[in-house]
């Protein structure tokens, strides 16, 4: 009886690991001769060895049988460590992938059909993205791109497509044709508010987001002035909250806060503190003197304790650590004591971690 459970046991662990996504030792090469004998597409998981999204899907997704048949029937699937393996460090300087895991789908001329950034949590999610990915080709869209196809619902799906595989660059070339022959009355229309509401395709200061502003009462009337307004205020929170950490340059401060200024919307308080902090650190930084210093100072202290940790922590650190390096002793101590104040008083905690570690470091330099 223990023998026969034995082999029941050891039936079904080889069940499950033939079910599972099915990986192969492949080098890419080897992987299109492969895929090109079984008439089948090429799936390529890029990951790195620091990526735990890229682990959790290597032990929570893939693993999983249903998604394992889908992927088997359609795919030769390997994967490559970027950092490790040359097949994928070729394939990500290739395809200029940025985040991880990304998944590409490969014709078997190592041609790009679609890819897939990030991970997810459900298999059949990752199954729903998979076959998505398979309905749009890249590839054949790219290709009538460059033919010259210019037909204004043509390049709609196309930047959709682009968007879908977080291929940004592309992206915005693609909306810049389109913006060409697409007319004005119909930019503002709901079919294309797609295009308004990405962030890396429409940020504050591109000639996206300038054509809202522009345009902003046409867009209210199709989308409803709350969602418009929504959009606004990300993206100026984005823009701004970036000039402040050193991300982007200040030299548009003024343009960024004349645009700001006919929209009302609710995190617009907020939003003018930021414009203020900017403009006090591009003074404080002219002469790095002790009265600019003090000024900005001043301005962290009555400020800072009134933004939530959520928006406080992205330029918390740079703001505070620039002061301390270059302020007077008296003007360091009291760095620290906001260091405390909002350590004692944030709910955040990754910018309680991070204060933390910085305040035991102080005690250790004392």
């Amino acid at each position: 009886m223990k023998k026969l459970l034995l082999i029941y046991v050891g039936i079904f662990c080889s069940v499950l690991a033939f079910g599972q996504t099915n990986f192969q030792k492949l080098t890419l090469d080897e992987a299109c001769t492969k895929a090109r004998a079984e008439k089948k597409l090429i799936f390529v998981d890029l990951y790195t060895s620091w990526c735990a999204p890229c682990k959790m899907m290597a032990d929570k997704v893939f693993p999983d049988v249903k998604l394992g048949a889908f992927m088997n029937e359609r795919f030769v699937c390997v994967k490559y460590d970027t950092g490790a393996d040359k097949d994928g460090s070729e394939l990500a300087k290739m395809f200029n992938v940025q985040a991880y895991p990304t998944f590409l789908i490969l014709n078997v001329d190592k041609g790009l059909e679609n890819q897939i950034v990030g991970a997810t949590l459900e298999p059949s999610d990752f199954m729903n993205q998979v076959e998505a990915a398979l309905k749009a080709s890249l590839a054949s869209l790219g290709q009538q791109y460059e033919n010259g196809n210019r037909d204004v619902s043509f390049l709609t799906d196309y930047l959709k497509a682009l968007l879908t595989a977080s291929m940004n660059e592309k992206a915005q070339e693609v909306c810049v044709a389109l913006f060409k022959v697409l007319p004005d009355t119909e930019k503002s229309n709901r079919e294309y508010w797609f295009i308004f509401k990405d962030q890396a395709l429409s940020p504050v200061g591109s000639p996206f987001m300038d054509f809202l502003f522009s345009h902003f009462e046409q867009f209210t009337r199709s989308m409803g002035e709350e969602k418009v307004l929504n959009r606004i205020a990300e993206a100026f929170e984005i823009k701004l909250r970036d000039m402040i950490r050193g991300r982007e340059p200040m030299d548009d401060l003024d343009k960024v806060a004349k645009q700001m200024a006919p929209h009302h919307f609710n995190s617009r308080e907020r939003m003018d503190t930021y414009v203020a902090l900017g403009k006090a650190l591009c003074e404080a930084r002219k002469d790095n003197s002790e009265k600019g210093v003090e000024k900005l100072l001043e301005l962290c202290e009555n400020e800072f304790p009134k933004i939530d940790g959520e928006h406080l922590v992205y330029f918390y650190f740079p703001v505070t650590i620039y002061i301390a390096n270059v302020g007077t002793e008296a003007q360091y101590k009291r760095v620290c004591k906001l260091h405390e104040y909002v350590y004692e008083h944030t709910e955040h905690n990754p910018l309680k971690i991070g204060l933390g570690n910085m305040l035991s470091g102080t005690k250790k330099n004392k």
